[in-house]
């Protein structure tokens, strides 16, 4: 066991999230989608008619990764691409019929793993949880400025 309650919170913190997202790969193969594919759908369920920059800022994923992600979503025509009325270069990303009607099936997946993983955690746990890692983010964030700052 770690002498101090910080060593090795990486480490923890990295195991948990593949671990998790290995999981939810798991149940999402069913659908032919991945952890990736479903965040970007989500995050246009959230806000329709982003740009790629603020889909890839929202999914925080690279240019490249969210293009890729986006072409994968196209093809399956889950998703849209239109011209940006006020920046021809750029595109508008939207969902489609077929993006809605996926979301809506796949939905259930997610919800369930998330409850499979916390089942032995109590909602007071799961509140307390939820509020520990907003605030280690950011702090995290906070201590990523200032890092980028000082260089």
């Amino acid at each position: 066991m770690a002498k101090h309650p910080y060593q090795q919170l990486a480490l923890l913190f990295y195991r948990v999230n593949r671990s998790l997202q290995y999981l939810m790969t798991l149940h999402l193969k069913a659908f032919d989608i991945t952890p990736e594919q479903w965040n970007v759908l989500k995050q246009l369920q959230e806000k329709d008619g982003l740009t790629l920059k603020d889909l890839g800022y929202m999914a925080d994923k690279d240019k490249t990764t969210i293009t890729r992600i986006i072409d994968s979503l196209e093809q399956r025509r889950a998703l849209a691409r239109h011209v940006n009325p006020n920046d021809r270069r750029s595109f508008l990303i939207y969902l489609t019929q077929e993006g809605r009607e996926l979301i809506h099936e796949v939905q259930p997946i997610p919800d369930k793993v998330n409850r499979m993983v916390t089942c032995s955690l109590s909602e007071e746990e799961l509140f307390q949880l939820r509020k520990v890692l907003f605030v280690l983010q950011t702090q995290i964030v906070y201590e990523t400025e200032h890092f980028n700052s000082e260089k």
